[in-house]
């Protein structure tokens, strides 16, 4: 469990997610690497998740240390363990049916690209791949999370 309920953590937290996420697109695709589509749409994702990392890391490195100082609510931190929990201690039963898949991808997702999409707008952000990237991809990974939860359904 976290020790305290700063923006340092959650964006550490959250960096965790972002790595959970990629290994658990990869496992899928290494699994279902026969079906062509799928496996399309998985490696997009993984590109995508490998972006969102480093948004979270260029985010990280943007913000001055009182600003990592900062507090957040414990319901976000809490949130992002109970999501890191999950999926982790899931292992393969995450894999063993496509509603179980989807519900891992759900939790991951939700929580993962919204908070990541909340730093949008702040204005210490110093690169610019993320500024763009949070301002551009939103709508994108959303329609291939769509796609992906498809083939599940």
């Amino acid at each position: 469990m976290a020790a305290d309920n700063t923006l340092g953590t959650l964006l550490g937290l959250l960096a965790q997610l972002e790595q959970t996420a990629y290994d658990f697109y990869r496992r899928l695709r290494d699994s279902h690497r026969s079906d062509r589509e799928l496996s399309d749409i998985l490696a997009d994702i993984m590109a995508d998740e490998v972006h969102h990392a480093r948004a979270v890391q260029e985010i990280t490195d943007s913000l001055p240390a009182y600003r990592l100082e900062s507090p957040v609510p414990a319901d976000l931190i809490r949130q992002l363990e109970e999501t890191l929990t999950y999926v982790h201690s899931r292992g393969d039963k995450a894999f063993e049916s496509g509603d179980d898949i989807c519900t891992a991808i759900e939790r991951m997702e939700a929580l993962e690209f919204d908070l990541v999409l909340s730093f949008v707008g702040v204005s210490e952000i110093q690169f610019e791949f993320t500024r763009n990237y949070l301002q551009n991809q939103s709508v994108e990974h959303t329609n291939k999370i769509y796609r992906l939860q498809q083939c599940f359904d």
